[in-house]
């Protein structure tokens, strides 16, 4: 992400975002089409906007990213770096916390790349040591 797209959310969100978010998405750590540039914290402008319907201006709320189902990761613009669960389905989990702090978000989101990583090598190897008897699937 670029300086004026972030200038273009603050505008069209009417908010100010915090330095740990915008010097992060200006460095953006993870690679394009990843789970965590599609998903977690993702780095498209419509989606972030369309992630942040779910706020009113008053609510000082800011999506960041989601997990693809019923959670919107979002942070509060009240100077706290803590990243929180807004569940569009109202569980237990709706407004608990899913990072106690920004890096914490960015590491569990490498832990997520990791596992994924993971379960692809295991896959290949276990394609790769199938008998000759067995399906390949």
């Amino acid at each position: 992400m670029i300086q004026p797209e972030i200038n273009t959310i603050q505008e069209k969100l009417g908010i100010k975002l915090p330095s740990f978010y915008v010097e992060t998405m200006l460095n953006y750590p993870f690679p394009k089409d990843s789970f965590g540039e599609e998903l977690m914290l993702t780095n498209s402008i419509e989606i972030i906007l369309d992630y942040n319907g779910a706020f009113d201006t008053k609510d000082k709320c800011f999506a960041v990213g989601s997990d693809g189902g019923e959670f919107i990761y979002y942070i509060k613009l009240n100077g706290e770096d803590t990243v929180y669960i807004f569940d569009m389905e109202n569980s237990d989990y709706h407004n608990s916390i899913e990072a106690t702090s920004w890096q914490n978000y960015l590491g569990n989101i490498n832990k997520v790349h990791q596992e994924i990583e993971e379960d692809e090598s295991q896959e290949i190897e276990r394609k790769k040591n199938k008998k000759w008897w067995q399906f390949w699937t």
